[in-house]
């Protein structure tokens, strides 16, 4: 079994482009699959998307909403690049006897010793890449030299041209351990039609099948790669499939302006002034630096601990209210954080009845100004899994429109011209296991049990997901019902990136907030 991720890939741009006559090998994947939408976790985000989808639980089983998360308990924004999240597909594998491949997977790292490889998915300063290490360096000298992510600058050429290239090294990595490993189970993602989207979609809400266009670039040439892929691995299980959709973003909805409005959030009259002129300080010189190719350079001869908790961007979101000190929590009873089209609101209580009227308030202030506005709204009540558990999700179900943390905003909807994540991702499997047609209402941690289930594997109890009915008359997975066992995993065998406060953290930050997932 093979499972290719897409990052971020959307049939938005996959079903008009391939009309077009310009994805001939997506166009064959759809004839050849079934297919469908994927619905992505609450919220719409790598980090809980990919995590979620490798052991198939939900975002309030791992307590993780982000690739920083507000902690409820400490009132800060802590980061998620480093949280061990045991149960995942390809352990449970491993501990029935089976072989896997695991490349390039966002929340692979750390990771436990598996039977087989494991590639890092742009990690923060580790110590290790590879599992077993020595699969590095056979890496970059098969590709010659590879890279975990695209540090060029984001509105240059040359970011679209690594792009490709990553593009490329990644197939051909992937390809590779394949090969060698002749593994049961192989999962691997490309990152780019992630990212180029977040910085290329440009003015249009489906951008034009054109060579002039970036984004097109990278379909095209995940195009010619999926059509080797897929006669490399003619009569095997193949599912092709996105952690969330994309989308034009033309507006966006100001959810702790509402819960301020509304006297369920205050903020002081100032915050550390001190803190404030180093943030403007540090990003006028992060971009000037950054266009001219030396922010790297700057970065090793100033210390970012000298920056730590330092404001970034000149807009008063979440993060920035955070580092200036700026929310009065005597007088706050809820906070807003954000991922793309999802509010997450948290309670700042710890009595149940406390917490379902603070939720009450906060959903009728939110809903009510939402329905002004002629939004599309829904409500999901949460079990805290944790501190980063939030009380009350909202999830904006209107086109082009997402979420902002700011508080400095004139009404809670406003302009902008952007891109970002949509909730449906893309979902399709090809072979001798799957029927054709087309699957309703697969969610993202659907696929981990659908994966092992169809490989003969039993499943861990602990996963929240189900077996998607998607399999052809008379297969194997057809004759048998899902078996499951008590399977939790080892403890982690790698370690040692960035926390919250380790002087690379605000690195990691800056990079996050380029992407638009801090404000």
């Amino acid at each position: 079994m093979i499972v290719l991720g897409l990052d971020g890939a959307t049939f938005s741009l996959v079903e008009p482009w391939v009309e077009s006559g310009r994805l001939p090998n997506f166009e064959r994947l759809l004839d050849e699959s079934v297919h469908g939408d994927l619905e992505s976790t609450v919220p719409e985000i790598t980090v809980p998307a990919w995590p979620a989808f490798a052991t198939g639980r939900d975002p309030t089983e791992l307590d993780m909403y982000g690739f920083t998360h507000f902690n409820r308990e400490s009132r800060e924004n802590d980061l998620s690049h480093d949280e061990f999240v045991p149960g995942k597909m390809w352990d449970a594998v491993d501990d029935q006897g089976g072989r896997s491949v695991v490349f390039n997977i966002p929340g692979s790292y750390p990771w436990q010793a598996i039977d087989g490889t494991i590639i890092a998915a742009a990690p923060e300063y580790k110590d290790e890449y590879a599992h077993p290490p020595e699969r590095w360096d056979e890496l970059t000298d098969l590709v010659d030299g590879y890279k975990l992510r695209n540090d060029e600058s984001t509105d240059s050429r040359a970011y679209v041209d690594l792009s490709l290239d990553l593009v490329d090294k990644r197939f051909e990595g992937f390809e590779h351990f394949i090969q060698k490993e002749e593994p049961d189970l192989a999962v691997g993602l490309i990152r780019a039609t992630d990212r180029v989207a977040h910085h290329f979609w440009g003015d249009e809400s489906t951008p034009p099948a054109s060579l002039d266009n970036p984004l097109f670039e990278i379909y095209e040439r995940v195009d010619e790669r999926l059509g080797e892929f897929l006669d490399a691995h003619e009569d095997e299980d193949l599912v092709v499939m996105s952690d969330h959709g994309f989308e034009k973003v033309r507006s966006k909805f100001a959810p702790n302006y509402v819960l301020e409005q509304a006297g369920l959030a205050t903020l002081t009259e100032s915050g550390d002034a001190k803190k404030a002129a180093m943030g403007t300080l540090r990003d006028t010189a992060s971009d000037l630096l950054g266009k001219v190719g030396l922010l790297t350079l700057a970065r090793k001869l100033i210390p970012e601990s000298a920056l730590t908790d330092v404001p970034t961007g000149n807009n008063l979101g979440l993060e920035n209210a955070l580092n200036m000190n700026r929310i009065d929590w005597a007088k706050t009873s809820a906070i807003a954080d954000v991922g793309q089209k999802t509010t997450m609101v948290y309670a700042l209580s710890d009595d149940p009845s406390e917490i379902e009227h603070i939720c009450a308030e906060a959903k009728s202030a939110l809903g009510g100004t939402a329905e002004a506005f002629g939004l599309w709204v829904r409500f999901e009540h949460l079990d805290r899994g944790g501190p980063h558990t939030p009380d009350l999700a909202m999830i904006i179900e209107t086109p082009e429109v997402h979420a902002s943390s700011r508080f400095d905003v004139d009404e809670a909807l406003f302009e902008v011209d952007t891109s970002g994540h949509a909730r449906e991702g893309i979902f399709l499997a090809r072979g001798p296991s799957f029927r054709d047609g087309t699957v309703e209402g697969a969610h993202i941690t659907d696929i981990a049990p659908t994966v092992l289930h169809a490989l003969g594997y039993r499943l861990p109890e602990s996963m929240t997901g189900e077996v998607l009915d998607m399999f052809a008359d008379g297969s194997d997975p057809t004759e048998r019902d899902p078996d499951t066992y008590d399977f939790v995993g080892a403890d982690a065998v790698t370690g040692g990136g960035v926390s919250g406060h380790d002087e690379k953290a605000d690195e990691v930050k800056d990079r996050l907030r380029r992407l638009g997932y801090l404000e």
